[in-house]
């Protein structure tokens, strides 16, 4: 799916955030109001029936109530009345009334106790001893009241609402940023970089995701090495044969026809070493494509001995039995060890084989030089992070990457802790399950 056609985690969440907030928002206005409304109905309402209570008791202790009245109306200055009243005799005659009342009795409101609403008033009639008191209010305040009350609540809700949209907006586009840091972090990721960006601002959800690119980074990066030090390996061990091929050639066309044979079996020495490196690349080539497990003698190894300038001791694996593997790919293995042999100074080579219920090995062994304790510490740093990762080092050379690629992908390793205390030379040994396992490890690419 393409960037510009895949949906938007920012927008699909404030859309979804906000559509909540204000569907929340509006419901709730509407509740507030409808609730204020009918509060304020109710209070209203009390309000009329507390006013007629009093006033029905006052009116029924003041005997001088009519005479007072002044032609019904109460003697009051001018002014704006919430709340109006008229007292009236059992037979509904007017008796008193409020400065804004009406001088009749108010049409369409019989003297029947309790709440009414007619003639657009909202009247409250309650009888006391001897009078009847109605308390009116218009409907037109009442709602007027109501819509103020249910205005303010609803649009304070509402307001609220919009408010918490604005600030939820705001943020949701800060809290992802972070996902724009780690695309830029991503983006920033070159050739050579040695590892990925510390965040700016650091998330616990994007952690595993630092983290898991990070690994891969490393793994790249490992790789890469890998990769440069395999070509490194190649180039030396391609140019060396090369250049004795050249120069033999050369000599050997300026030579004495008696020196002609002698220079050109130096050549095809060298040849043959070629040969052999290509031989080792393809090998390698092979070992991480996959292997195909057979079981072979282990006499058969032999082979990769004859025509060598150095002894190689053999006698050894004919009685080592029949091992289980990729059998060219271990002759291949073991050929690049005995190379390495006679080009560090060895003479003698011992080789052995063996296998148990469980494990398999082929041990080659010589009396060269040897190298020191630091040198042969390095060689098993090296291996060891080409097992665990496949980390290719310059240190190992071509025969013995080519030995442990082979081991690795037989599942096994490659050991060179096999001399006994005070022994001399160089000792190197594959070890590899006697069974193929059910997930070959990985080896090293080519």
């Amino acid at each position: 799916m393409s960037g510009a056609s895949a949906p938007s985690i920012q927008t699909r969440l404030l859309r979804r955030t906000i559509a909540t907030v204000l569907t929340g928002s509006v419901v709730s206005a509407i509740v507030a109001a409808l609730a204020v409304s009918a509060v304020v109905r109710t209070t209203m309402e009390s309000a009329l029936e507390e006013s007629a209570q009093a006033l029905v008791v006052l009116a029924e202790h003041e005997a001088r109530v009519e005479s007072l009245s002044r032609g019904r109306a109460m003697p009051a200055p001018a002014h704006r009345e919430v709340l109006m009243w008229q007292l009236r005799a059992s037979s509904g005659r007017l008796v008193a009334r409020s400065h804004s009342a009406p001088d009749e009795p108010w049409p369409s409101v019989p003297l029947v106790e309790g709440h009414q609403r007619t003639a657009g008033l909202a009247v409250y009639t309650i009888p006391g001893q001897d009078l009847w008191l109605q308390v009116a209010q218009p409907l037109s305040e009442i709602q007027h009241a109501q819509l103020t009350a249910a205005s303010a609540a609803g649009g304070t809700v509402l307001f609220l609402g919009l408010a918490a949209c604005a600030i939820l907006g705001w943020s949701v586009r800060h809290e992802l940023r972070p996902i724009a840091d780690f695309a830029h972090a991503v983006e920033s990721i070159g050739p050579d970089s040695a590892g990925l960006p510390a965040p700016h601002r650091p998330r616990r959800e994007l952690a595993s995701a630092y983290g898991a690119l990070s690994a891969m980074l490393g793994r790249l990066q490992a790789k890469l090495r890998s990769e440069r030090a395999f070509a490194a390996h190649a180039a030396h061990a391609l140019r060396t044969p090369l250049a004795g091929l050249s120069a033999q050639l050369e000599v050997a066309s300026v030579s004495e026809p008696a020196e002609v044979t002698e220079r050109l079996g130096k050549a095809t020495a060298s040849a043959h070493r070629l040969a052999g490196v290509i031989s080792a690349l393809l090998s390698m080539t092979r070992a991480t494509e996959g292997i195909q497990w057979r079981e072979f003698d282990a006499g058969e190894l032999a082979a990769v001995a004859a025509g060598r300038q150095i002894q190689v001791d053999t006698s050894q694996l004919d009685g080592a039995g029949r091992l289980r593997g990729d059998g060219d790919l271990l002759a291949a293995a073991v050929a690049n060890l005995l190379d390495n042999a006679e080009r560090h100074g060895a003479h003698h080579v011992y080789m052995d084989a063996g296998r148990t219920a469980r494990e398999q090995f082929i041990r080659i062994k010589d009396d060269g030089p040897g190298v020191t304790p630091a040198a042969l510490a390095r060689l098993e740093d090296a291996l060891e992070r080409f097992e665990q990762a496949g980390e290719i080092n310059s240190a190992l050379g071509l025969g013995l990457t080519l030995a442990a690629s082979v081991a690795r992908a037989h599942g096994g390793v490659v050991r060179l802790d096999c001399n006994r205390p005070g022994d001399a030379g160089f000792c190197a040994r594959l070890d590899w399950p006697a069974e193929p396992m059910q997930r070959a490890a990985p080896a090293a690419a080519s």
